[in-house]
């Protein structure tokens, strides 16, 4: 299918393309010094302190998650409507999912939901922003204070958003993205994590390199603290956790300190094609718009649309043969998918749950920042093509 209006897609120009070339005629690409850079220039922007690089927005979550050391059995918080990888590092280690609703309009998951659904064994609670719709941090920030559970922001698709004027990240203990092409800022692939957190930071590092100890920069010495290790034994290569290697590419990260620069511009203009599409999007009544929290400046992926009156398949199938590509609502109900059947899992869920209608009824469309104004005329277009026949 060749599509007028992809969903997404990297804005490459001939600065990320030099960026590129001055690492690769290095001919050594491990990540190095604009590695470093970018973690402190992305960390800057988002108003935290440190900065941790990874090969992709999963491996970025899963690290964040590993490097809290949670007991195993402990329960994990996170809404029905995720990415299916977010949802795995809850499994993968050793942990257990808390799956609670997701709000039709927000798609993200309900402060009051969160409340009913922690127990003695709830150590933390991933917090999804659903294609960059931003959660109500005062409310959950509360809620974790009193009953002392770690808040981990999954901001893979809302790079930059802001709430009362702070960067979301700044709000949560832990928070992680993602630098794939498609998303905000892009890397070609790759991830971050951020926190405010030193030890917290050092950790992220350790298990994304191997498990290395990651204190002692100095070959030839282990700093007589480890006895079962020679004294003259090169620091760079003492293993402290069992960790993995998801580091990305140093040519990534010269390419991702490119699109730091222009972040704001993107930023500025996906809000404006999201504020034009749902301005225009609002005349047909078959369709509920996004719900945004007062204070919020969401930095948009896409525009996330749901069929309130009608059945979404007609819709999407007319959308997608005109030429206007669409994605569903990542997982809608991540419990209902194949490979979870049978996981050890506390679910919340009703059958009055509003990610059964997310599922079925809810999809998105582009507000890619290449787009202009008469592009997103052509999307309205066909919306309106469409409605008109069904009327």
């Amino acid at each position: 299918m060749k599509y007028r209006y992809t969903y997404g897609g990297a804005l490459i120009g001939k600065q990320e393309i030099n960026a590129i070339n001055k690492v690769l005629k290095r001919n050594f690409w491990p990540l190095a010094s604009e590695g470093e850079k970018m973690e402190k220039e992305a960390a800057k922007i988002l108003g935290v302190k440190y900065g941790i690089l990874a090969n992709s927005g999963s491996s970025a979550g899963l690290l964040a998650l590993t490097a809290l050391e949670l007991p195993k059995g402990s329960e994990v918080i996170i809404p029905a409507t995720t990415f299916p990888t977010i949802f795995n590092i809850i499994l993968q280690c050793g942990l257990v999912p808390v799956v609670v609703d997701s709000k039709i309009g927000t798609y993200n998951l309900d402060p009051n939901e969160l409340e009913k659904s922690i127990s003695k064994k709830t150590k933390a609670i991933i917090a999804v922003h659903a294609v960059g719709n931003i959660l109500d941090w005062v409310k959950i920030q509360k809620i974790a204070k009193k009953h002392n559970i770690i808040t981990i922001l999954d901001n893979c698709d809302g790079f930059g958003g802001t709430l009362h004027g702070k960067s979301v990240d700044s709000y949560s203990d832990i928070s992680f993205t993602s630098f794939h092409a498609a998303h905000i800022v892009a890397m070609g692939q790759g991830g971050g994590v951020f926190t405010n957190d030193k030890e917290l930071a050092r950790k992220v590092r350790m298990y994304r390199d191997w498990g290395r100890q990651s204190d002692i920069k100095e070959r030839g010495t282990n700093g007589n603290q480890w006895p079962t290790l020679p004294t003259d034994y090169d620091a760079r290569f003492i293993y402290e956790k069992i960790g993995y290697n998801l580091s990305p590419l140093e040519l990534q990260a010269a390419m991702g300190r490119v699109q730091l620069k222009i972040v704001k511009k993107i930023k500025q203009l996906r809000n404006r094609n999201f504020q034009y599409l749902y301005g225009n999007l609002s005349q047909f009544e078959d369709l509920a718009l996004p719900k945004i929290i007062n204070g919020a400046e969401p930095s948009w992926f896409a525009m996330p649309l749901t069929t309130a009156y009608s059945n979404r398949e007609p819709l999407v199938a007319f959308l997608e043969k005109n030429g206007v590509e669409t994605r569903s609502m990542f997982s809608g109900n991540i419990l209902s998918h194949p490979a979870y059947k049978g996981i050890k899992v506390r679910s919340m869920l009703k059958k009055n749950s509003e990610c059964h209608f997310i599922l079925t009824n809810s999809f998105w469309v582009s507000v890619h920042p290449r787009y202009s104004l008469k592009d997103l005329d052509g999307i309205i277009a066909v919306f309106r093509k469409y409605y008109d026949r069904v009327r």
